[in-house]
């Protein structure tokens, strides 16, 4: 995002000053709204419609860094330009950024009313801002509405569902999937720790040994030991750390936490001793 100069801040001014001027304010009994004058817009040769599309896109990044979401959104509104992917892309993330999730649902609304053609990559943009604002509700109903669905996709589901704790759901989407990658394995694996099921979360790290050996990573391994620990079972950690010998993997700090929690909640601290010494 480029940085807000005041050239750009004096652009913004001035555009949003033009808009307010083109706008004629009317009431009714039931509302109040801008109606947009674009007699002037439909004269304008090409070149100038790009000139005035690219100010509509600066004044929203210009007003999205400035944290004035609000005015952002309600610019789709009060201008009769077509968005591309880039705008609403930009105000979906500054909805993310803000937990706004009543704007991010307006501006899910524009993509529909203005019949944009939104693709995979701002489906997902949208998915995210809904299972980070809580609402799966809206997330799972744009989910079964995607023709195209990719990996950050079902990804993007599977985390919203642990996160808050709806284990279940998580799971079936993830059995669900037609390919996984190490992102979807760590988030299902990390959910069941998280909500105190280390058995389910170490019952799955054996099904992504025997089908995904080479995906382990530091998330992956701190994960498994986690569940280890909280059971709290000796054994079970010891078997993944006997993984760890046997892959030669690299371990990095949170691993070797993870190693010397498990060894000291299970009471064995010759073992958490030797990997104390080791940090």
């Amino acid at each position: 995002m480029k940085p807000i100069t005041k050239a750009r801040e004096l652009q913004c001014i001035e555009y949003l000053s033009s808009l307010r001027r083109s706008f004629s304010f009317s009431s009714s009994s039931h509302s109040r709204h801008f109606q947009f004058r674009n007699d002037k817009r439909n004269h304008l040769n090409p070149k100038d419609l790009v000139s005035e599309d690219n100010k509509f896109e600066e004044a929203v990044d210009v007003l999205c860094q400035q944290k004035r979401v609000k005015e952002a959104v309600e610019l789709l509104h009060r201008t009769d330009h077509r968005p591309s992917a880039r705008v609403y892309s930009t105000l979906i993330a500054a909805c993310v950024r803000h937990r706004a999730l009543e704007l991010g649902r307006r501006v899910h609304a524009h993509t529909k009313a203005s019949n944009f053609v939104p693709g995979v990559f701002i489906s997902n943009r949208l998915l995210d801002m809904y299972a980070k604002c809580g609402s799966l509700v809206d997330a799972q109903m744009l989910f079964d509405e995607m023709g195209h669905r990719d990996l950050c996709s079902w990804n993007t589901m599977i985390v919203g569902y642990a996160k808050l704790g709806r284990l279940e759901q998580a799971r079936k989407l993830f059995d669900e999937m037609p390919q996984r990658d190490n992102f979807s394995w760590n988030a299902a694996i990390s959910g069941y720790v998280t909500h105190n099921q280390p058995r389910e979360a170490l019952e799955l790290f054996r099904v992504m040994q025997r089908h995904e050996r080479s995906n382990s990573n530091k998330f992956t391994l701190s994960s498994a030991l986690a569940a280890s620990a909280a059971i709290p079972c000796l054994r079970l950690g010891k078997e993944v750390h006997g993984y760890l010998i046997r892959t030669e993997l690299n371990l990095e700090e949170v691993v070797w936490s993870a190693l010397l929690d498990l060894y000291g909640k299970c009471g064995s601290l010759d073992e958490a001793g030797g990997i104390f010494d080791m940090l």
